[in-house]
């Protein structure tokens, strides 16, 4: 079976900041999302988490360790978050971003947990379901990530990043067509949606549907370079230029 995980050029595993204005990746087929203390950060998840008994000081330590995963340094953000836990085991944001942290330190194991306490605080957690899915699916897991992404949009059935995620999901678990209708849904619900456009394209390779996978590529590319967002864009015309080539 093809593993679009191991494809490096295809797949940046977890990207620095998902946020609201912007999907902060290149390539980024499936990522993690960092949550603030006053908004999720999933575009169709903007719906501020709410915490109880949190003082002044653990919010602030909760924000600095935010600040310091978006610059990359997780080993000091889980110091704040596991300083917030020891004072709160009830706060939410903590666990959630400390699962965050783990996870872009390649500690699966302990970020799977944290998405486990966040989701048993807050059930409803759409980017909590999302993130533990997103490990699952790193772990090779795809029944488990399935699982969470299809939780995610039960909650919410517009959230287009975790309906393009379900899709890497059956895409990685061999099952193509399910991954076209699930990108399918993903650009309905958000039309500039590069990310899914490209992984329909690799689901209609799949699929031997060669033509419609090059004018996928090609809108996401499109899509990309009036993001700014010039690699990413290059990146997929170059997926045409090969799939081209190979045809002559």
């Amino acid at each position: 079976m093809f593993n679009y995980l191991g494809q490096f050029a295809r797949y940046c595993l977890f990207s620095s900041v998902y946020t609201l204005k912007t999907r902060n990746s290149l390539f980024y087929l499936c990522s993690l999302l960092l949550i603030s203390l006053t908004m999720g950060c999933n575009p169709s998840s903007s719906v501020p988490i709410k915490t109880s008994a949190l003082t002044v000081d653990t919010v602030e330590m909760v924000q600095q360790g935010i600040e310091k995963s978006r610059r990359g340094n997780y080993q000091g953000a889980l110091k704040d978050f596991n300083q917030v836990i020891a004072e709160n085991p009830q706060d939410i944001h903590a666990y959630f971003n400390r699962g965050y942290a783990h996870s872009s330190l390649g500690q699966f194991e302990q970020a799977l947990a944290d998405f486990t306490i966040a989701l048993k605080l807050d059930p409803q957690m759409v980017e909590a379901y999302v993130n533990r899915g997103n490990v699952y699916l790193q772990l090779g897991e795809d029944e488990k990530a399935i699982a969470d992404y299809e939780k995610a949009l039960e909650i919410n059935p517009n959230d287009a990043f975790a309906q393009n995620n379900l899709g890497l999901a059956h895409l990685n678990s061999g099952s193509p067509g399910l991954a076209k209708i699930d990108f399918t849904e993903a650009v309905m619900i958000d039309p500039l949606y590069g990310e899914a456009y490209y992984n329909r394209g690799l689901a209609l390779l799949d699929l031997g549907e060669r033509e419609n996978a090059i004018a996928d590529f090609q809108k996401a590319a499109d899509i990309w370079e009036e993001m700014g967002e010039k690699i990413a864009a290059q990146t997929a015309l170059a997926e045409i230029d090969t799939l081209k080539k190979a045809s002559q």
